[in-house]
């Protein structure tokens, strides 16, 4: 078996890691007076935007081990992180068309590909972590996989990133007023444009590897983050302000291209399966932990401020029109649905 990382443990995984590559040779084929010649592994490239030492690149790298293992290296997974082949959109792009074997991103990146999946970015939809994760596992997941399915990707699992939260330059904000004409990056998903243009902010779209020198320029005023992801992409160094609304809960959608997977054997599927159960199991326990973590960090280096009750209504009133907005293009039967499920 050849190990050109190492991927033991998701702990030591998260050190040194730019790229995972497990092989192992497979099963021979005899003939009469015939050498055994090994089977070449089947590569499955997976692209993704996070840095290395993130609870999302030890889940796949724990992924990739799982299902070498599984597979007896008949099936290698090789992670590139940190965006090495290309910004979200293009990945995404390239997965849906099979140049990429799979890819994971948030729903706000997912829906120029399935409409639908804007209900994710809906301000204040998800009531809690355990609502959410029920809800993927059951009727709202099959839902997600058959749009995935209609736009060229197969689902095969999620991971956790937690609440996103405002973040800026300018002031703490505390009230949707403090928002007003604050330049801030946004996902480049409708949804986003329109809840900051509700709160009286200007959106400005924007892969994440460009906002650090965004920030550092003043090309933004301030953007909304997960707090792990924040940490990660280092972009406590160029922000003052954190201000904790948790306007969504997200997640990371991992699909593989549809073509792919269904040229996979039965056999291989429930591989493929069976080692994401056991990553997303690691990563939905883990996250929470890191994301406590990231505060207290955050915490030394900024100024944080929490949202009263009162307040934060007065986001969830400024924001409720959107739903309205975007009913026909989601889709009122999924919305209702999704509302049924998330809400708290």
């Amino acid at each position: 078996m050849t190990i050109k990382q190492s991927t033991t443990t998701p702990r030591i995984a998260r050190r040194k890691l730019m790229k995972v590559s497990l092989a192992a040779g497979g099963a021979a084929w005899a003939g009469l007076a015939a050498p055994a010649i090994a089977q070449p592994a089947r590569v499955l490239r997976y692209g993704n935007q996070i840095q290395e030492g993130t609870v999302y690149n030890d889940a796949c790298l724990l992924f990739a081990a799982e299902l070498g293992k599984l597979s007896s290296g008949k099936l290698k997974v090789e992670v590139y992180p940190n965006s090495q082949l290309g910004p979200i959109a293009a990945m995404l792009s390239a997965t849906q068309m099979g140049s990429l074997a799979m890819v994971q991103s948030s729903p706000a990146w997912y829906s120029p590909f399935m409409k639908p999946i804007d209900t994710f970015t809906l301000p204040f939809i998800v009531g809690s972590t355990e609502r959410l994760r029920t809800a993927l596992d059951g009727q709202i997941g099959k839902e997600i996989d058959k749009l995935a399915q209609a736009a060229g990707f197969k689902v095969i699992g999620y991971w956790l990133q937690g609440g996103r939260h405002l973040i800026n330059n300018a002031h703490p904000i505390n009230t949707p007023a403090d928002c007003k004409g604050l330049k801030i990056r946004i996902p480049n998903s409708q949804v986003n444009i329109q809840m900051i243009r509700a709160l009286g902010g200007n959106a400005v779209a924007m892969d994440p590897s460009e906002l650090y020198l965004a920030m550092q320029q003043g090309v933004v005023d301030g953007f909304e983050f997960p707090l792990t992801d924040f940490v990660a992409f280092k972009l406590h160094e160029v922000s003052k302000f954190v201000s904790l609304d948790q306007h969504v809960t997200d997640f990371f959608i991992i699909t593989m291209n549809k073509a792919l997977w269904f040229g996979l054997s039965a056999e291989e599927q429930g591989m493929v399966t069976q080692a994401m159960r056991i990553a997303m199991e690691w990563q939905w326990v883990k996250q929470p932990k890191e994301i406590d973590e990231a505060l207290a960090f955050i915490k030394t280096r900024l100024k944080v401020n929490d949202i009263s009750s009162a307040d934060r209504e007065l986001f969830v009133k400024a924001t409720r029109p959107i739903y309205a907005q975007f009913e026909a293009a989601i889709g009122k039967p999924f919305l209702e649905l999704a509302i049924h499920d998330l809400a708290a």
